[in-house]
């Protein structure tokens, strides 16, 4: 039994720095991938702040180009339907970065099962998590209303550590429903602990402190942070502050609009790089998930599998 937990010690850092290999043989790939998800998120929120920006500078202007927009509910009207499409482009995008987070531990799953594969066929593995989307969805919320909503979210690390494998019994037990896949999370990290832990502190120093501190550092050492929160604050000196803050008054805590737009910009610049690194932490932990229950890895259902390699032949073929 010692040998064997030793094994999975040794067996979390082995894994770790192949994910980093595995990670980087497929980067162009998943940028490419992730490029629409990711991006498209903050080009719609960009978009959206943009237009409301035009919008509240020049509504005296818009009001006086015909007497139709002088009802205010006519305003809201077209206000709502210049921005319904910048709402559309960041839903769109977010829902295929969620797709994202089982789809990419089908990857990876055949990537360690079929070694190199030159050309991934990402939505074969998109539609496989699509066919039990309504599940997918109950299991996000879960997993949502346990970490973020109080008082979930005074223990939400210690939520996310024994739910942390949630996405990858999800993915590979195809059967399986949302109280399932956390049932079964629970199961793997509650004999695995300090592992999981191990694994967990990795990732999160590399992925969320680590690079995203030293992009920050460079958009600073280029100017290019000091010019996205001047445009940033820009938006930011729009909205009622004064009112904001005697609300807030209440807690001791003062904003005011330069605090605020570093802290979106370099926000927006770790949800970027954080979301780009999704690849490595799904490949981290679809092979934890294979190291702590090899023999269910083994009766795991072939569909997806045999899915990908068809859509791969078929590849080749062509």
């Amino acid at each position: 039994m010692a040998k064997k937990k030793s094994n999975k010690f040794t067996g979390v850092f082995s894994i770790f720095f192949s994910s980093i290999k595995t990670y980087f043989l497929y980067l162009d790939q998943c940028f490419k991938y992730l490029a629409f998800p990711v991006l498209g998120q903050v080009i719609g929120i960009i978009l959206i702040c943009t237009c409301a920006y035009y919008f509240r500078t020049n509504i005296d202007n818009i009001k006086n180009i015909s007497g139709f927009f002088e009802k205010d509910s006519n305003l809201i009207i077209v206000y709502i339907a210049v921005l319904l499409p910048f709402l559309l482009i960041f839903i769109k995008a977010l829902y295929d970065y969620i797709i994202a987070f089982c789809s990419l531990n089908l990857l990876f799953y055949t990537v360690s099962n079929k070694k190199k594969i030159k050309n991934v066929d990402f939505k074969s593995n998109n539609r496989i998590i699509e066919r039990r989307l309504f599940q997918y969805v109950i299991l996000m919320l879960i997993v949502t209303i346990l970490i973020i909503i109080p008082p979930f979210i005074f223990i939400s690390p210690l939520i996310w550590l024994f739910l942390c494998l949630s996405f990858q019994v999800f993915s590979f037990e195809g059967n399986i429903s949302a109280a399932g896949s956390i049932s079964r999370s629970f199961e793997l990290v509650k004999s695995n602990i300090i592992p999981t832990i191990i694994l967990l502190l990795l990732c999160y120093i590399v992925t969320y402190r680590f690079l995203p501190d030293m992009f920050i550092w460079l958009g600073e050492k280029i100017s290019l942070s000091y010019f996205l929160i001047n445009r940033c604050e820009s938006f930011i000196q729009l909205l009622p502050l004064d009112n904001i803050n005697n609300y807030l008054s209440i807690v001791n805590i003062k904003l005011d609009s330069l605090t605020l737009a570093r802290a979106i910009t370099e926000g927006g610049i770790s949800f970027i790089i954080i979301g780009f690194t999704l690849p490595f932490r799904c490949c981290c932990f679809t092979e934890l998930y294979k190291l702590y229950d090899s023999e269910k890895i083994k009766e795991i259902s072939k569909e997806s599998d045999e899915i990908i390699t068809r859509a791969a032949g078929r590849r080749r073929k062509n």
